[in-house]
């Protein structure tokens, strides 16, 4: 199955901001996902000068960038091949991966893979998230396509240590907080999730395929209580791909038949989106969101 092409230059709003230095009029691509960090990244960009070229993995992904991108096109992940030829046509030689590309959805549309990504996914020896990103990396890289860290771009998301919420944890949350910090950081080594679930320190779930909010999820109903969440970086996490990230859907998996609970997350590490509203929802649920050193 061929990937639709659908592209749509806009025009920047306003007057064009000029900056000084080697940004100045450059091309940047963006690969995005699901969710609106790739919105809020191409409005960066967008800030900083570039033109922002998108290959989105979706409508509502296209739809969402549309507003500050040069150009905007719908793709198939799995037509690496017809991608990286339209990524040439379009000049583009620096790039960013953002948003929620569920690998469960490739794997299950294997069918629809193009020859190159076939000859590419064959010479890995899995199909771990960060085997598959590497590969992509590498594979753009070979191209002359440089790949940037998100991070470059999104600073402003990435909390420092403290508690961000006006209800602190309690002892028992704390004490469920470090427990949760040394599983999910061995989880994250093992390339398994970033997530794990506690209630007084008895682990209720880890973050697999199912992602994030579906672990939450599964160990509230488990509990019936409030519970705990830690979300960490991996060791040595790069900062190309696949960084952290917490929202409002988040809290909202948290939410269960008593409020209360705990969103810890490691500070400096990972992206807090939409945190004005996030800290509105915690207040409101009885809830609290701390930054923490891992």
């Amino acid at each position: 199955m061929h990937s639709t092409f659908s592209a749509s230059p806009t025009a920047a709003a306003g007057s064009k901001q000029t900056f000084a230095g080697p940004e100045q009029d450059s091309i940047l691509g963006l690969v995005a996902g699901e969710g609106k960090l790739p919105s809020i990244l191409a409005r960066s960009a967008k800030e900083r000068g570039f033109q922002v070229v998108a290959l989105c993995l979706g409508e509502e992904a296209r739809n969402r960038v549309l507003p500050h991108c040069h150009k905007a096109y719908t793709v198939a992940p799995g037509q690496i091949g017809r991608n990286l030829q339209l990524l040439r046509k379009e000049q583009v030689n620096q790039i960013v991966f953002i948003g929620k590309i569920p690998k469960s959805q490739l794997l299950l549309n294997m069918h629809k893979l193009d020859w190159m990504a076939i000859r590419e996914l064959s010479k890995l020896p899995n199909f771990s998230d960060d085997t598959i990103q590497f590969a992509m990396g590498d594979l753009c890289e070979a191209h002359g396509i440089r790949v940037r860290p998100q991070s470059e771009f999104l600073r402003q998301l990435f909390p420092d240590v403290g508690v961000l919420t006006g209800r602190q944890p309690t002892a028992q949350e704390y004490a469920d907080i470090a427990y949760g910090k040394k599983i999910a950081k061995e989880i994250a080594r093992l390339d398994i999730g970033q997530t794990v679930v506690v209630r007084e320190e008895m682990i209720l779930a880890i973050e697999a395929i199912e992602g994030t909010d579906e672990a939450i999820r599964r160990a509230v109903e488990l509990a019936r209580n409030p519970v705990v969440v830690v979300k960490v970086a991996k060791p040595g996490q790069d900062q190309r791909f696949d960084i952290p990230t917490v929202g409002l859907s988040t809290l909202a998996s948290m939410t269960g038949p008593k409020p209360g609970g705990v969103l810890a997350i490691e500070a400096n590490e990972t992206m807090m989106v939409e945190e004005t509203e996030m800290i509105a929802y915690a207040e409101k649920h009885g809830m609290s969101i701390v930054a923490v050193k891992v």
